[in-house]
């Protein structure tokens, strides 16, 4: 397939919005599936985990491929909850395009908000599917409204809806102006192509020319074509918005009611027309592992293999890695080399995925979106590539763990089972760890939230037979310094019949607002020899690891070792490492510790008439509300509450509005905890 015809598209949005449904639609027009999954009764393809079945929202992000009108679309169907974010970030982190899907009822979400900005980060271009018109309430064009003022994009519909709520009956096309409905009979497949009712004329006007001004914008000759009124071809328009589009600038809007069978061609022409083919972005930037120089690799096939791991299912035949190729040809039985660990691994089959299903090829090209069974050194993040020209690619950043649960055996046969079944499922979810305590010797797991860790437990019972109990969900609390602090370790002892001395001077103090922990060696050879500077830094990198003087896990730290010496004869990584120990816990010892807690963003929807007995009990739960909107008879509150006051409250929140009320929260930064919390730590 010409590498023009693909697109790499992801399907992003909150929870509940339709994502999987449009997906189900995808795959039965373009008859990859012969039947139509649906989300509720359990049948849908990409939802295909039990747990995923069960619950009807998506866990992990599904990948397959269609074919629809000559092009070759690789779509990644991803998780809408907030606590399953991680699969959305290495998604976008190698897919060209996105749908975002917003519900014709809710609009802009909280989770919404979220995978729009991870989209920013990685310059996605995107299009817009305005789902579930045919809801009481839907407002297509309020949609858009709150797309554009909400998350700043530059929404414009390409179409408008005929008809609304329970009268929704299709699409006007503003380029053709043709009425698009769809045919009942034929779940949707059949669309009629017809005149454009009488009573939208006017809205199909107004909504064109808002559509062909956007569009002048990045065709000099459309914008002269339409300041003279002249006649202009639906191509010249398509191409002008694929320039917006592609630039990030514009992002049309298409509508529809995928339950019902209505809009998913129409957005699937869609994709084809507008969003990029791996072509369209030429080039890619990456390190020499070896220099650490950048390199520029070309986006095609004769340039040398290179390759982004995104997700790793961990399997007792072998781990099924996927990836995306950038550059090159991937064949089965290749020898490829992986840039973090320096280690080479063999791709030894290929697969084509769809959703749990695999079908073997024998080689993939530059653009494609493939699974490899064989690697045994490479995993999520990791760039391979070809061991004679070497590439280090920008891997996908995940947020930090906010929830720990102490985890037992049921049976202490078990433990070890257990151990192995822990390290399989944190290879595969970033978001995911497990530790020993050093104090109690208890197993302790952490992740995103209770629904993370609840499937966690789900998982190990029903895939690998593991009985365990689970303790009370704790808050994941981390460590910092707000002020600059010294230290000095030094080691002299005699070990057997030979002294060893080294000393090692640091200096710790605030660091990185993202969160992470950063060391800068500063050493010079004649302070202390090169050979025991890895030592000296990879001490360090242990002790960051292992938490503070609180024992818990420190963060916003930059350490510099800023000098260091021996005695001739007396220098060894033993005791350089020892001694790099005992400087740092020296200085974090005469620093002022503060305990950071994760504080969550939040929307919750009510009635009217619950709002006050809402806002009182949040009110008690050290909570800020930022802003409170009256959306038709429905207040929306948005805050950021401590994630300690939410353990549980989706019952309260229940409680309180007899059924109706919903939550969505999301992590948004960690800020130091008020005194009487603090106290708990004895600070």
């Amino acid at each position: 397939m010409a590498k023009r015809s693909t697109r790499n598209i992801g399907v992003i949005a909150h929870i509940d919005a339709g994502k999987t449904t449009v997906s189900e639609r995808m795959l039965y027009y373009s008859h990859k599936e012969h039947r139509i999954g649906e989300v509720d009764s359990g049948t849908a393809t990409m939802d295909w985990m039990p747990e995923e079945q069960r619950r009807g929202i998506t866990i992990t992000a599904a990948a397959t491929t269609i074919d629809w009108n000559d092009y070759r679309i690789n779509i990644i169907d991803t998780p809408g909850h907030v606590d399953f974010t991680s699969e959305v970030e290495r998604s976008l982190r190698v897919l060209d395009g996105a749908v975002g899907v917003f519900c014709g009822t809710g609009g802009v979400q909280a989770q919404s908000e979220t995978v729009w900005r991870q989209a920013d980060t990685y310059d996605v271009p995107r299009l817009v599917f305005v789902n579930k018109l045919d809801r009481i309430g839907s407002d297509f064009f309020r949609v858009v409204e709150s797309i554009r003022s909400k998350l700043g994009a530059n929404a414009v519909p390409a179409q408008v809806p005929i008809g609304s709520e329970k009268e929704f009956d299709g699409v006007v096309d503003l380029i053709e102006r043709r009425a698009l409905r769809f045919d009942p009979q034929s779940l949707g497949e059949k669309v009629f192509d017809e005149e454009i009712p009488g009573d939208l004329e006017d809205t199909v006007a107004e909504y064109r020319e808002k559509l062909i001004e956007a569009a002048a914008e990045f065709d000099d000759e459309l914008m002269e074509a339409y300041l003279e009124g002249r006649d202009i071809e639906g191509d010249r328009v398509r191409a002008a918005i694929r320039v917006g589009t592609l630039a990030g600038k514009l992002v049309p809007v298409f509508a529809g009611a995928a339950l019902r069978n209505q809009g998913v061609q129409p957005l699937m022409d869609a994709v084809c027309h507008y969003l990029p083919a791996p072509g369209d972005l030429e080039t890619v930037r990456g390190t020499n592992p070896h220099t650490g120089k950048e390199v520029i690799r070309k986006l095609i096939v004769e340039e040398p293999v290179c390759a982004l791991a995104f997700k790793t299912v961990a399997d007792s035949h072998g781990d099924l890695v996927y990836i995306r190729i950038y550059s090159g040809r991937l064949k089965s039985g290749t020898q490829v080399l992986n840039s973090r660990t320096g280690k080479k691994d063999r791709a030894q089959k290929l697969y084509l995925m769809h959703a749990n299903h695999r079908e073997q090829i024998d080689e993939a090209v530059a653009g494609s979106i493939l699974a490899v069974v064989g690697f045994r050194h490479t995993s999520t993040g990791d760039t391979v590539s070809d061991p004679s020209s070497g590439i280090a690619l920008e891997p996908p950043v995940f947020p930090e763990r906010v929830i720990t649960m102490a985890i037992e055996p049921v049976s202490i046969a078990d433990r070890e089972k257990l151990l192995e079944c822990l390290e399989k499922m944190a290879r595969e979810d970033p978001t995911f760890g497990w530790r020993t305590d050093p104090d109690t010797g208890q197993l302790v797991i952490s992740g995103m939230g209770e629904l993370h860790l609840e499937i966690i437990k789900e998982r190990l019972e029903r895939e690998f037979k593991v009985g365990a109990t689970v303790g009370k969900p704790r808050v994941s609390y981390r460590q910092t310094i707000m002020d600059t602090c010294e230290g000095v370790g030094i080691f002299d002892h005699k070990i057997g019949e030979r002294s060893q001395y080294a000393k090692i001077s640091i200096s710790a103090g605030p660091g990185n607002e993202d969160g992470s922990c950063e060391i800068v060696n500063l050493l010079s050879k004649e302070d202390v020899p090169l050979e025991f500077h890895p030592a000296v830094i990879e001490s360090l990198e242990a002790a960051v690891e292992s938490g503070g003087t609180l024992g818990l896990p420190l963060m916003k730290i930059r350490v510099s070792v800023t000098g260091g010496s021996t005695r001739q004869g007396e220098a060894s990584a033993v005791a350089f490492a020892t001694a790099a120990n005992a400087a740092f816990d020296n200085a974090l010892s005469s620093a002022q510790s503060f305990v950071l807690e994760p504080m969550m963003r939040f929307e919750i929807q009510v009635p009217e008439e619950y709002y006050g007995a809402v806002s009182t009990d949040l009110n008690q739960r050290r909570t800020v509300i930022r802003e409170v909107d009256l959306e038709g008879g429905t207040r929306i509150l948005r805050g950021i509450v401590p994630l300690a006051e939410t353990f549980g409250y989706t019952g309260v929140l229940r409680s309180l509005t007899q059924g109706r009320g919903t939550i969505s929260i999301e992590p948004e930064s960690y800020s130091a905890v008020p005194h009487e919390v603090a106290a708990r730590f004895q600070i």
